[in-house]
């Protein structure tokens, strides 16, 4: 799997290769401090995520075509880009700009490419391009935590393009768009239980929000409101006390969203199980199991 992430870094770089030297250099630079580890000196970008969101093109043999190991790097750094480029976390400057284009540009035109070789519906792209932009760049007031996670769901649309082509084009049995949609939203809701802290102070109504009472969720909503609002030390992680305190609420609230994560990965290994998907079926168990013991109480 290790081989396949490295590979997937370098559909990446070939997408940068595109880019006017003096931007490429700078972009690859940033794309390798982001993905350095000990074993590959080149980068190894992909490591930044969860197994079963890019493993499923190992278990797929027709997802072994570079176009579509390009769509799918692209598809998942694009999502990744454009989250800190929203948070700040990435300067807006041309170079970062420009690899947002050149990512966007090689998503449509490999997409394209394929849906001719596979014989797919090529206005699945651009249904499934409108449903990412949509549930991304537009804010849309959320009812509940269903609703919240119907807007992950939509924020994974350019994830699933690639399990949706191989599906209709023959290349893949039926259920990958859906394995790889439920493991993002499970990703989304074990990310808020991670950040519950930063979110507080933020003020971001988060998946844990969500799970608070009334009382909590104004409790949450007037810190952020606070000057000086580093003080969230009633929001951490495997230490709140059980009674009934403002923390304890919290920490009963991240159990409860990390329960809904580990719900929607067993479901969806027991239907990768059901269709003969023995591999990532025992992927989303491994992400499943690294839910329950990421805290102290059993669900």
């Amino acid at each position: 799997m290790s081989a396949l992430r490295r590979r997937l870094h370098g559909r990446v770089l070939e997408v940068v290769d595109r880019m006017p030297r003096p931007l490429a250099d700078g972009v690859t630079a940033l794309l390798r401090r982001h993905g350095r580890t000990r074993t590959a000196d080149r980068g190894d970008l992909f490591v930044l995520f969860p197994a079963p969101v890019w493993s499923f093109l190992h278990w797929v043999p027709a997802a072994g075509h570079p176009g579509a190991e390009r769509l799918h790097a692209a598809a998942l750094l694009l999502h990744l880009w454009d989250d800190h480029l929203t948070d700040r976390q990435l300067a807006p400057d041309l170079a970062a700009l420009q690899l947002r284009t050149e990512l966007w540009r090689c998503l449509e035109q490999d997409a394209a490419a394929l849906c001719a070789a596979w014989g797919a519906d090529p206005g699945l792209v651009t249904r499934h391009t409108e449903r990412y932009l949509c549930a991304t760049h537009v804010q849309r007031p959320h009812a509940d935590l269903d609703s919240y996670c119907s807007t992950a769901r939509e924020q994974a649309a350019l994830w699933t393009l690639l399990p949706r082509l191989l599906e209709t084009g023959g290349r893949a049995g039926a259920g990958w768009p859906s394995l790889v949609e439920d493991f993002a939203v499970a990703w989304r809701l074990v990310d808020d239980a991670a950040d519950v802290h930063r979110d507080a102070v933020a003020g971001t109504r988060s998946a844990v929000w969500w799970e608070l009472s009334a009382a909590g969720r104004a409790q949450w909503d007037e810190r952020a409101r606070r000057a000086g609002r580093d003080d969230a030390s009633g929001y951490g992680l495997g230490a709140a006390p059980w009674d009934g305190s403002e923390a304890a609420g919290c920490a009963e609230a991240v159990e409860r969203v990390l329960a809904r994560a580990a719900r929607l990965l067993a479901a969806a290994a027991g239907r990768a199980g059901a269709a003969g998907e023995e591999g990532v079926a025992t992927e989303l168990l491994t992400a499943r199991a690294g839910v329950l013991t990421s805290w102290r109480r059993p669900f």
